[in-house]
């Protein structure tokens, strides 16, 4: 009698005990769990993250200023870097407007904040 209510109360005693882990890391104080952010692809050769940058950076409320040099996403000064902020510029801007992080297969969604220094990734829900 006492073993089958053990094996019913065993996972119950569990969950309430084990900490919970978070995938994507712990950013201790994040509002909207399921914030993402448009990065690209390791594996996308510069040459199409160059392309798309250049579309992206054609379009309306993109911020490729801050890639510049002297600006806070300047470093590091790499084209993967690069695209990497100018997509979740895009992203960011124009996803409620339909607009996706496809950029012809160069890009992915993440859910773990990619800023980094001074450079900030900007999050609109």
């Amino acid at each position: 009698m006492y073993s089958s209510s053990l094996k019913f109360l065993l996972p119950l005693l569990l969950l309430l005990v084990v900490p919970r882990i978070s995938v994507t890391g712990d950013d201790g104080g994040q509002d909207d769990p399921g914030q993402q952010w448009c990065i690209a692809d390791v594996q996308t050769p510069d040459d199409e993250l160059q392309t798309a940058i250049n579309w992206a950076c054609g379009q309306q409320d993109v911020k490729c200023d801050m890639i510049q040099e002297n600006q806070s996403c300047y470093q590091p000064n790499t084209t993967k870097d690069h695209a990497d902020f100018v997509f979740n510029s895009y992203f960011q801007n124009h996803k409620n407007k339909g607009g996706n992080c496809y950029f012809n297969g160069a890009a992915l969604i993440t859910e773990q904040d990619p800023s980094h220094d001074n450079c900030h990734f900007e999050y609109l829900s």
